[in-house]
């Protein structure tokens, strides 16, 4: 474990993202960053919030990790509790691609999303269930139903969300 880059992380005062974007700036090139990182946060909750933010930095500026690594994250996920490292791991969803493990691993970790308490872990669950029927096609049937039910109990924010999603499996139908 690279205790250097365990000490930088818990340095982090998990508000200000500045200091996070400095410390990708610094490491993002170094070939054992992010191997490095997935492996300090395996058994560290504490640092999944950090962790996630990185990956999540990653790929918002076009990168990608390679398809084992993030399926060591993935295959880890039911064991992330920080709202916002779920959140990240969901955003980052479209952009990665999913084995038949990882996705054994995620389906479920999306499904409890579903009844997270925070509206924006829920909100990008449903975007989740979405992003799995590209793999799973028989899921496309549940998730609609889940969506309409979820027009009928979900605040105004989540149902935007849920709209744009059926709007899109209704499209895909035609």
């Amino acid at each position: 474990m690279n205790k250097k880059l365990a000490t930088k992380l818990k340095l982090w005062d998990e508000i200000h993202t500045e200091y996070l974007t400095n410390l990708y700036s610094e490491n993002a090139t170094n070939t054992t960053f992010f191997e490095d990182l997935v492996a300090i946060c395996k058994n560290q909750q504490d640092l999944h919030k950090v962790m996630t933010w990185l990956i999540k930095h990653h790929y918002d500026n076009g990168n990608r990790l390679p398809d084992m690594l993030i399926e060591k994250v993935i295959i880890n996920c039911q064991n992330i509790n920080n709202w916002e490292a779920k959140l990240h791991l969901l955003q980052i969803m479209p952009h990665i691609k999913l084995s038949e493990v990882s996705m054994l691993t995620f389906e479920p970790f999306i499904r409890n999303c579903l009844a997270d308490k925070n509206k924006f872990v829920r909100a990008w669950a449903y975007n989740g269930l979405y992003e799995l029927t590209k793999y799973i096609p028989e899921l496309k049937h549940e998730l609609k139903f889940i969506c309409e039910k979820a027009m009928e109990t979900e605040s105004a924010a989540i149902k935007s969300k849920v709209r744009k999603i059926l709007l899109t499996i209704n499209k895909r139908n035609s």
